[in-house]
């Protein structure tokens, strides 16, 4: 009865619930990846301001409504590790990695307008985990459940930006968003009186999804704001940010982003401070640290990224690294005791742009 139970509860917990970060949203909504590009990984998945770049289309495509011709592509590694804790000792350690995550964009002026066009993954629906049941009588194992999922989500966007007043632009990109998602759970039963059983089944769905935002170029100082629509696998995303340019401090661009998930809702909050300083005419580093207060158990969520971008004739090239952590409750399986759960990923990005036009 007790396995019968724990299967039905991780039907309805995958069906119905939505985790909040890492890892663990693989078996719900998919793991949101934030980064694109080298700049909005090591600037901590900054959506509303940072750099201009035709990855923007996916993230505030007024950013890029005065950017020449130019094509850019991006790749990423990225690994997750969830550490199920309990009384302070891990009990469990689940990890995955995956590699095929890019991203191509390219945009191009022509007129008083920018049009753009790229596709990209936004979310990763991996999951592989594993869980002992025991008697709820005695300790003894009685089996093991275990869970894997597949699949992903990528958009497909088109743009349209443009000047609409001196240093404020606008833009508007709209397109496919699409997820499909496979499911495996199995439960192995150690004694002959208790059945095995397994069960699969898949997530499909594509709606219309948008991006919109503004952007204040000015000489010292830019700031910007955007949003991103919410689908049937994906929440809704305000954020809105600016930075400053200092030249006291050897030209360093120091800013700041204030990015909310589910706005008017769940409110959940994710800040970013971030600075970028060159290391030469054609290089510069760039350094940040992210945050959240959800706490758990006192430990509030961190970030810390930091990269690299450097010219060299018309090409564009760079690299970012970020790691963000936060504690959480939830499990992946209704069974599994815990005080909570350590979740954090690692994405590392390198990317290269292109300038076809002047």
């Amino acid at each position: 009865m007790k396995v019968l139970i724990g299967f039905a509860a991780v039907l309805v917990i995958l069906s119905t619930q939505a985790f909040g970060f890492g890892y663990h949203d693989a078996v719900t909504d998919g793991t949101v990846l934030g980064g694109f590009s080298p700049y909005t990984v090591a600037l901590g998945t900054v959506r509303a301001v940072g750099a201009a770049e035709p990855a923007s289309i996916f993230t505030n495509p007024a950013q890029v409504a005065v950017h020449p011709f130019s094509v850019q592509l991006s790749g990423s590694s990225i690994s997750w590790a969830e550490r199920v804790i309990e009384t302070d000792i891990d009990k469990t350690i689940r990890t995955l990695m995956t590699n095929s995550n890019g991203m191509v964009a390219v945009v191009c002026p022509l007129g008083d307008v920018t049009i753009g066009a790229g596709m990209v993954k936004v979310a990763e629906f991996g999951y592989d985990g594993m869980n002992l049941i025991f008697d709820d009588q005695e300790t003894t194992e009685i089996g093991i459940e275990l869970l894997v999922s597949s699949g992903s989500q990528t958009e497909t966007m088109g743009s349209v930006s443009m000047v609409i007043a001196g240093p404020l632009s606008a833009g508007f990109s709209g397109g496919v968003r699409r997820a499909q998602a496979e499911y495996q759970y199995s439960f192995n039963s150690y004694h002959f009186l208790i059945p095995d059983s397994s069960y699969t089944w898949f997530k499909s769905n594509s709606e219309f999804a948008w991006h919109a935002g503004l952007a204040l170029d000015g000489e010292l100082f830019k700031s910007g704001v955007s949003y991103s629509s919410e689908t049937m696998y994906m929440e809704d995303i305000l954020a809105f940010g600016g930075s400053a340019f200092a030249d006291h401090l050897k030209n360093t661009t120091v800013g700041f982003e204030a990015e909310i998930t589910s706005p008017f809702d769940e409110n959940k909050f994710l800040g970013k401070l971030f600075l970028s300083m060159p290391l030469t005419k054609s290089m510069e580093a760039l350094v940040s640290v992210s945050f959240d207060d959800n706490r758990v158990a006192n430990r509030a969520g961190f970030g810390f990224g930091m990269g690299f971008s450097g010219r060299v004739d018309r090409f564009t090239v760079g690299g970012g690294i970020l790691n963000r952590f936060r504690s959480r409750r939830d499990t992946a399986f209704p069974n599994e005791v815990s005080d909570r759960v350590d979740d954090s990923y690692t994405i590392i990005n390198l990317g290269i742009s292109y300038l076809l036009g002047d």
